[in-house]
């Protein structure tokens, strides 16, 4: 028979989260259900049941006994139990598979994170995207032409400004035009004229409230003015889209006094990034040295001239154990976005990268799937109503309290199942396709390797790990492993075991890597 186990972790940070023991009751049916045999059970409660995988001891203990093969599936309630974290979850599941031959399920969802996932999940929010910008083309469309009425359109009324009637009628019946509340305009103007003689916003703050005026009820604090002292629209003019608008609002203070106060609020920006800005390391948990295996750390120092200059550099050799060299940061992160911009530019890797993402959309929300939540949610319904005719049947507290604490487990499960039924019918009316795919892919491809947020994209979406040597040469360890480049090798095992040490003595795949 095919053993199991079952990994039931309570975290408390929800209050309509499933509890330890409806967990196992639900993952024990589960497996009943696929003829698996549970073995073990292995428990985390709340105050153990960190986000940190190695401080998880239950967990670290079924990894460790994972390694004896007397067991083929670990089965969770929901992927979220065994690991939120998207780049821990795959790198776990890649080593219990690969070194161990054991596979996480879960009871409530359809299927795991594949591979073809992650593009999968990147196509999602573009095409999220794309739609939201067609519709907000089409209802600025419809707005322009309110907009150069002079109507107001909805949203929020900034302060300073009251809404009167018009002669005119709308849908939705009067239509109103916005027009300056003199009581507030003065504050407006107190505000912008004490700015830009250099007061500070407490002080300000301070002023007003010691005249014994209040905004929403409440005293002005500094963080108050924050959005007001740099919106034009108190000048009377401001941009609806590429549109400029004159005639919306009428000007409470004038165009000189609010350029003077933005020159200070650009002036006193500059001072407060060069305090406390925080240079991100895109590739940190990623990166290690290709000498000896260890974890790549931000690092860096200021030079003669007083400018910051940012590296990572091998944690061994900061205590010196080891000769690599630094590498520079922001050359280190653009080089291995080129290098994932390169691999999908070319069309073998991109119709693979596309045909295994459709596979993963196919498998998420096929037939079998969907039925399979149905038919599970049939039960639950039919369980609650068994249950409740049980309680209105018992005849002392305990029995009823026994029975009321099962409903509850019961109403979770299913609000979780209906969830995921939902989700996949809504997946399902995008109805994806090998040619949206592949857009997507020349779409992403365009982005600047130098440009930070796209950095950001594709490190966090598509690079696994990262090995920095000192000759300019970088082994990079996508998601997206599809095996049809030539280039393509696999890293010895001892390699790949020294670098995922931090993973507390369980073993790893050997995964496969690209070369630059």
């Amino acid at each position: 028979m095919n053993n199991a186990v079952i990994y039931a972790r309570f975290s408390s940070h929800s209050q309509n989260e499933m509890t330890i023991e409806g967990q196992i009751r639900i993952c024990t049916e589960y497996a009943q259900s696929r003829g698996l045999n549970v073995i073990k059970v292995y428990t985390e409660k709340a105050k153990s049941a960190s986000k940190d995988t190695h401080k998880r001891k239950s967990f670290q203990q079924m990894l460790h006994d994972a390694q004896s093969r007397t067991f083929q599936n670990i089965i969770v309630y929901k992927f979220d139990r065994f690991e939120r974290n998207r780049f821990e979850s795959m790198m776990l599941k890649h080593q219990l598979k690969e070194q161990c031959g054991v596979k996480v399920l879960s009871a409530l969802e359809p299927v795991s994170d594949d591979e073809g996932g992650e593009l999968y999940e990147m196509f999602v929010e573009w095409n999220d995207e794309k739609y939201s910008q067609r519709l907000s083309v089409r209802i600025r469309d419809g707005l322009t032409t309110s907009v150069e009425n002079g109507t107001f359109t909805g949203a929020r009324l900034i302060y300073g400004y009251k809404l009167i009637d018009t002669d005119r009628t709308g849908k939705k019946g009067t239509i109103h035009k916005v027009a300056i509340d003199e009581e507030q305009a003065e504050i407006v103007r107190f505000i912008f004229t004490e700015y830009a003689k250099g007061t500070d916003k407490i002080e300000i703050a301070a002023a007003l409230n010691a005249k014994g005026l209040r905004f929403n009820g409440k005293p002005f604090k500094g963080r108050t003015f924050d959005k007001w002292l740099s919106n034009p629209k108190y000048t009377g003019e401001f941009y609806f889209g590429e549109r400029l608008c004159k005639n919306t609002y009428p000007a409470i203070i004038d165009k000189l006094l609010f350029a003077d106060v933005q020159k200070r609020l650009a002036q006193n920006k500059i001072l407060a990034g060069a305090n406390s800005a925080v240079e991100p390391y895109l590739l940190t948990g990623k990166a290690f040295c290709g000498h000896c295996g260890t974890a790549m750390v931000s690092d860096g120092g200021t030079g003669k001239n007083g400018k910051k200059h940012y590296y990572y550099a091998c944690k061994k050799k900061k205590k010196g154990n080891c000769d690599k060299a630094r590498e520079n940061k922001d050359t280190l992160e653009m080089r291995v976005t080129q290098h994932v911009q390169d691999f999908l530019s070319d069309k073998k890797n991109a119709e693979k990268a596309a045909a295994d993402t459709i596979a993963y959309y196919e498998k998420r929300t096929g037939d079998d799937g969907m039925k399979s939540i149905e038919t599970r949610i049939a039960q639950a319904q039919q369980e609650i109503e068994n249950l409740t005719n049980a309680f209105i049947e018992a005849r002392n507290a305990l029995l009823r309290a026994n029975i009321e604490k099962k409903m509850n487990e019961y109403e979770i499960l299913l609000n979780d199942l209906q969830g995921q039924k939902s989700q996949i019918e809504l997946e399902r009316g995008r109805r994806v396709t090998t040619k949206d795919i592949l857009a997507f892919v020349a779409q992403l491809i365009k982005g600047n390797p130098a440009d930070k947020d796209y950095q950001r994209q594709i490190i966090d979406n598509l690079v696994f790990m990262v090995y920095i040597y000192d000759d300019e040469h970088i082994k990079v360890v996508n998601y997206l492993t599809f095996g049809v480049d030539k280039s393509i090798e696999r890293v010895r095992l001892d390699e790949t075991n020294e670098v995922l040490e931090r993973l507390k003595g369980v073993q790893t795949q050997s995964p496969i890597v690209h070369h630059i």
